[in-house]
């Protein structure tokens, strides 16, 4: 494999020999406000309902749809594919965007391009005739929206000062539960029909980012396009130019040495493995609970059944997020958070593997949305915190996104064999065992209390 050490060399000069962990956002960025926070929550709202809502509802119907005898194969095919792809493009979308030099800044151009590719996606999936043309479609669909999360969440750290990153983080979180429970009302109650759901996600994708494009200031990034002194001027209005550096920008590289340099310090890879654990805990859960209402519990309607468990799972994870990212700002802590969402995660998954009842299904519901909302108020902090280099924001925030990209793949990798196994019951206590791993190896983490 190829390193690219120049790349290494110069960081390195740049930065003393060390990594710089004098990130954005450590103290020299002004507040940011809260109609800065409701774009970006807005934005990264409408991005989750365009993934999470075809994972959650959508693909799971067209499969059944397609291949009535084969249909978890079929789903499971559709999610690994669209989840590779996203594990690929984040971090290369990310690092793209590190070195754009445009007159719209260096991550509009990416959020806006991202969210017409995505919404094309969305669109070709409401067309297809067949499972052929709807791993195609998600395929698109997962391209584009890969783009708006690579340039999102590296945002955060380009803009959210230290002392907000919780309660941003906390929002971020809440966005993604939001994206679920609304893209699943808007395909069970609002309108009829897979191709009518298709088309409204991707409409509200467009319509979700609008906004923060508009707000979100980014200055022309093109080199010579602005001074430091500028930047510092326009940051003390109110507003945040991103840094560009005057010279010729580096070739977009990313290479198995560049994500090495990333996961090679401790507090990084410990942060990440336990981001993928908590992940793949929730993916098991979320991938399959249409089939596990259909042929385990067997609940009369399983599709309001999924609505209402899943509307359970976000207005509990909202609650959580928001208290839990305010919270861990006001005491300083971010580790106990983080492990305390992996157990309750795990216990909602013990619940569905001892207690396979529809009550039971609730209040696992109810405990798993609090563990993943506490988490994902967090963890955004705690990833903030150990990113090993400003310069490399989206790249290595790229590497993060793979955390959650893999497990999508992983996910039905695991969960077919375990399921002709050890049925529903040997599913979910893989779920409590991943999460509870999860949440408990965040505490290997040093730089970040």
């Amino acid at each position: 494999m190829t390193q690219d050490t120049t790349v290494t060399a110069a960081d390195d000069a740049e930065s003393g020999g060390g990594p710089d962990r004098t990130l954005p956002g450590a103290g020299d960025r002004p507040p940011v406000g809260r109609g800065w926070t409701a774009r970006y929550t807005i934005a990264s709202t409408g991005m989750w309902l365009g993934v999470l809502t075809p994972m959650g509802v959508q693909l799971a119907r067209q499969a059944e749809k397609f291949a009535p005898e084969s249909k978890t194969e079929l789903l499971g095919l559709a999610t690994g594919v669209g989840a590779l792809v996203t594990m690929l493009a984040v971090p290369l979308l990310g690092a793209a965007s590190d070195r754009t030099r445009s007159r719209f800044g260096r991550r509009r151009p990416w959020i806006a391009g991202g969210a017409a590719v995505g919404a094309l996606g969305l669109a070709l999936l409401s067309m297809a005739p067949g499972p052929g043309w709807m791993l195609a479609g998600w395929v698109v669909a997962q391209l584009g929206l890969s783009s708006v999360q690579a340039g999102l969440v590296a945002t955060v750290p380009d803009r959210v000062p230290r002392e907000q990153l919780g309660s941003v983080a906390g929002w971020a979180g809440l966005s993604q539960m939001l994206g679920a429970l609304l893209g699943t009302v808007v395909v069970n109650q609002l309108v009829k029909g897979l191709s009518a759901g298709y088309l409204a996600c991707a409409a509200l994708v467009l319509v979700a980012v609008v906004p923060f494009l508009i707000g979100h200031a980014e200055r022309d990034a093109r080199a010579g396009a602005g001074s430091r002194a500028g930047d510092d001027a326009r940051a003390g209005q109110g507003l945040w130019a991103v840094a560009v550096e005057p010279k010729a920008p580096r070739p977009v590289v990313v290479t198995a040495g560049g994500a090495r340099r990333g996961l090679r310090e401790p507090d990084v890879l410990w942060t990440w493995v336990s981001k993928f654990l908590v992940v793949l805990g929730f993916a098991l859960i979320t991938q399959y609970l249409l089939y596990y209402l259909t042929d385990e519990l067997r609940v009369p309607d399983p599709q309001r059944a999924t609505m209402m468990i899943t509307a359970v799972t976000v207005l509990s994870a909202m609650a959580s997020a928001l208290g839990a990212g305010r919270w861990s700002d006001r005491v300083g802590r971010r580790k106990v958070f983080v492990a305390g969402g992996g157990l309750l995660m795990a216990a909602g998954g013990t619940l569905m593997a001892v207690a396979p009842a529809w009550p039971v299904a609730l209040c696992a519901g109810l405990l798993v949305g609090a563990g993943f909302g506490t988490f994902l108020a967090v963890d955004l902090a705690v990833v903030a915190s150990v990113l090993p280099s400003a310069r490399d924001t989206g790249r290595d925030l790229g590497l993060f996104a793979v955390a959650v990209a893999a497990p999508q793949v992983l996910a039905p990798v695991l969960a077919v064999p375990v399921l002709a196994v050890a049925g529903y019951g040997g599913l979910y206590l893989l779920v409590a065992l991943v999460t509870a791993l999860g949440g408990v190896l965040v505490l290997r983490v040093r730089s970040v209390a």
